[in-house]
């Protein structure tokens, strides 16, 4: 009895010794599951549904509507520079004179002759006159009023001769004032003082307008072809001008304040490259822009009503595959395949794969793991 007492003492103590190491092993996980890494901090957004406004864009290149280079239209020493470099000028502003002084001297001289000219027309009228009726009377011989005829003809042809040639040394006369053609802002004296300038040959500056300045960009053929069923005005010349819908971006990344009108399309395409060349007429009081400068020309080419949106930085792409992750209502961040369109600013357009509302993950991507719990914060605008 004894031998049996101790045994199922020994099994008894041996049973508490088991329940108490099973409730030690329960404790020891419930204070390891509770002392664990708490849900990784993501910054969350949701899909926004917005009507949006497609835009394209082309590298575009600024040019004057008007450019004209100054020569001289006479030979001569320049005399005067009549304008400040840089400056803006008025259509037929002064600014340059050739000497003049051989030109008078021409002009005077062919004016002289001009009267040579008329006298010796008067000489000859006189003698015409006097030998007409002694001819008649067969007191003089014919051949001496021929001669006097013959003479009054020669010295009318030597009137108009000279009085071409008043009107030639006038006009050289005229040239050494050489002014400007058009409103515009000069270049740079090419010519200084004192030098000798050659007639049709000597580039004195180059004056090009500043309003309106004119963008150039170049287009393929799908892309006319698109832009034709939208922009009427691109197939009909009489209709050019009437909405300013083109936005210029310039270098520094900045929007023009000012829109441009479409001034005109190229009459055929370039057989080299294959493209077409528009041009926008931007206002430029101001004179901000500037020949040769180069930009972008933005302008509208569809409307997509209900738009799904996502910022860029949510999406990832992995061998052509793009995916978000998606924070459900239990925190929990599951990756979804998505199937996006086009750029619009920092945002892609979403064509399949997510729905409005939706809160896709946009900054802790990298500490996620697909269906882990996060803990999710908004993105605050402008962030």
């Amino acid at each position: 009895m004894n031998k049996t007492f101790w045994s199922r003492r020994r099994w008894w103590l041996g049973g508490l010794v088991l329940l108490a190491l099973v409730s030690a092993c329960e404790r020891g996980a419930e204070q390891k599951g509770a002392s664990g890494p708490p849900p990784p901090p993501v910054l969350v957004a949701p899909v926004r549904q917005e009507n949006v406004t497609m835009h394209r864009e082309f590298a575009a290149r600024l040019e004057a509507r008007e450019t004209v280079e100054i020569r001289a239209r006479v030979e001569g020493f320049l005399e005067k520079v009549l304008f400040q470099e840089g400056s803006q000028v008025r259509a037929g502003q002064l600014l340059f004179v050739i000497d003049q002084r051989p030109y008078k001297a021409a002009l005077q001289d062919a004016r002289g002759q001009l009267a040579q000219a008329q006298a010796a027309y008067g000489r000859a009228r006189k003698d015409v006159e006097r030998l007409r009726p002694l001819v008649a009377a067969e007191a003089a011989p014919k051949q001496d009023l021929d001669r006097a005829e013959s003479d009054a003809e020669f010295s009318t042809a030597s009137i108009e001769k000279a009085k071409a040639a008043i009107a030639r040394a006038a006009l050289d006369l005229q040239f050494t004032e050489i002014r400007s053609p058009i409103n515009g802002i000069v270049g740079r004296a090419e010519v200084t003082v004192g030098n000798l300038v050659s007639r049709d040959r000597t580039l004195l500056t180059t004056i090009s307008s500043w309003e309106p300045m004119r963008a150039v960009f170049a287009i393929s053929e799908d892309d006319y072809l698109q832009m034709a069923q939208r922009f009427p005005e691109i197939r009909n010349p009489a209709a050019l001008g009437r909405e300013a819908i083109f936005e210029l971006i310039l270098a520094d990344g900045a929007a023009y304040p000012s829109k441009g009108r479409l001034s005109f399309v190229d009459r055929t395409l370039d057989l080299t490259t294959g493209t077409l060349r528009l041009f926008v007429d931007f206002p430029n009081p101001e004179g901000v822009l500037k020949p040769g400068m180069f930009g972008r020309i933005r302008f509208p080419v569809e409307e997509r009503p209900g738009a799904l949106l996502i910022p860029q930085r949510a999406v990832q792409r992995l061998q052509d595959v793009e995916s978000v992750l998606v924070v459900g209502p239990d925190n929990r961040a599951n990756p979804r395949t998505v199937t996006l369109g086009e750029r619009l600013h920092d945002a892609f357009i979403v064509r399949e794969g997510l729905q409005a509302g939706e809160l896709v993950v946009v900054e802790g991507l990298q500490n996620v793991l697909p269906g882990q719990v996060v803990t999710p914060t908004p993105q605050t605008p402008g962030r």
